[in-house]
């Protein structure tokens, strides 16, 4: 791949959903939520949005995303068809996100650990990680209860998170012919979201922020909301697409510096070619002349790369006829 990029993507990599954005100086989009981290989906995915190639793209990652991890990532990217991957923490992404202004606590409950960071502007100011309060471990828990209930050996994956989310928009899941009630997957989470919360009101009171901000996939199980905004005195507000829409924005500005890049790089080549021009006019019939000029009118006027090589070819055939 070349240092160009036509179409940098951002990418929330959570570890049981990814979320796919893209911004510009208007708004961000959401392009697609993908299960898991599948870069070739990713891409696809992007490709199909822009109707054209995409070789690049930033990625949120979790705070405690080791060397190896990010490694790997890169890796994989590159093997997907990325050509260029940029990888930024979560919190750098939130900060992006929200433009960097404000005290902001936010709270992030992922598919692996619940984090929560304290930031001023855009500085990180404290953060947290709650490793066994997660989407992984509400899975777990309801596994196992409903393993219990029903006696059997064990619940498929698939089954669990389709009854999570059900009663995260009903008071009951059907499942196996029977009724499974919210609340009793409130019960299951109540005591380790209220861990949480009770962390969560200490930064608050220790760091007075001018907003609380609430993340994550698990976020929207109505008993984890109602556990956090009432253990704050500030009204929290649901941001779930703000780590996309982070990564989309440093994107942007990638994507933004490799456009003035190729400019000044396509300024200077015209320079070249306005020297050589004159170096050979003499050479040159009133024909050759006329079609050289037209083409170089034509590379001031829109700071093309091809109309520059067509130019650059053009006078490589006169001095080598």
């Amino acid at each position: 791949m070349t240092d160009s990029l036509n179409v940098c993507v951002g990418i929330d990599a959570g570890s049981s959903e990814s979320k796919l954005a893209y911004a510009d100086n208007l708004s961000t989009r959401i392009i697609a939520v993908l299960d898991g981290l599948d870069l070739n989906a990713i891409r696809e995915e992007a490709e199909a949005f822009f109707d054209e190639p995409v070789f690049a793209c930033v990625a949120a990652v979790p705070e405690n995303f080791t060397r190896a991890q990010r490694d790997d990532l890169r890796i994989r990217a590159g093997s997907s068809g990325f050509g260029k991957i940029e990888i930024i923490p979560e919190h750098e992404a939130v900060i992006l996100g929200l433009g960097g202004s404000g005290r902001t606590l936010v709270y992030d409950l992922g598919a692996s650990a619940c984090r929560m960071f304290m930031l001023d502007g855009a500085e990180l100011i404290e953060s947290v990680t709650v490793g066994d309060v997660c989407g992984r471990e509400f899975d777990r828990k309801l596994s196992e209860y409903l393993a219990e209930r029903f006696r059997i050996e064990a619940v498929d994956v698939n089954d669990v998170r389709r009854i999570k989310h059900a009663l995260s928009e009903e008071n009951y899941a059907v499942w196996r012919e029977t009724r499974i009630l919210r609340d009793e997957l409130e019960r299951l989470l109540h005591f380790p979201v209220k861990r949480t919360g009770r962390i969560l009101s200490r930064l608050e009171r220790v760091h007075n922020p001018d907003r609380i901000i609430l993340t994550g996939g698990s976020i929207k199980v109505p008993c984890v909301w109602k556990v956090l905004t009432g253990s704050v005195s500030v009204k929290p507000e649901y941001r779930g697409n703000i780590i996309a829409e982070g990564a989309a924005s440093r994107a942007m500005t990638l994507q933004n510096g490799s456009r003035e890049a190729r400019k000044a790089d396509n300024s200077a080549k015209i320079r070249e070619l306005r020297a050589a021009i004159i170096s050979i006019e003499e050479l040159l019939t009133r024909r050759q002349k006329d079609r050289v000029y037209a083409i170089f009118r034509q590379a001031e006027g829109i700071n093309d790369s091809t109309v520059l090589a067509m130019m650059e070819n053009l006078i490589r055939e006169i001095k080598n006829a």
